[in-house]
């Protein structure tokens, strides 16, 4: 009698552990904030999208921000990319994923901060409050 109800409390224990890590993760909400800041005065053309969300197409000028927020997806397998327009450069970029621990670290796990720039789109390591070169220009 002691052994089951030690099985069902470890059972129990266990269950109430993995529906936590599983759907506590799906109640984080996530942001994403692109920012324009090409010191030429271009615009900045974005069109952001996951599997299942197409964001649309957004036209920043200088020192304008575009932000969303959402949550994970139940694989745990969210990602966005966006394609990144300016005058005379473009890339189309990751700019949220769930996979990469490095990634999620540099966004504090929730926020990830994005800077358009001359030479190069930046992520802001949440931590440290500065800013790495994260991808370069495609064109």
């Amino acid at each position: 009698m002691a052994t089951s109800f030690t099985n069902f409390v470890v059972l129990l224990a266990f269950a109430t552990f993995s529906s936590n890590v599983v759907f506590g993760s799906l109640l984080v909400k996530y942001h994403v904030h692109i920012s324009n800041d090409f010191s030429n005065g271009n615009q900045l053309t974005i069109h952001c999208k996951s599997r299942d969300d197409d964001l649309g197409w957004h036209v920043l000028q200088v020192s304008e921000e575009w932000s969303w927020t959402f949550r994970e997806n139940i694989y745990g397998t969210t990602l966005f990319w966006c394609d990144l327009i300016g005058e005379n450069h473009s890339a189309s970029v990751k700019v949220f994923y769930m996979y990469d621990t490095e990634f999620l670290k540099m966004c504090n796990y929730k926020e990830c901060f994005w800077s358009v720039r001359d030479d190069g789109i930046y992520l802001k390591n949440d931590w440290t409050a500065s800013w790495s070169l994260w991808y370069d220009w495609e064109h």
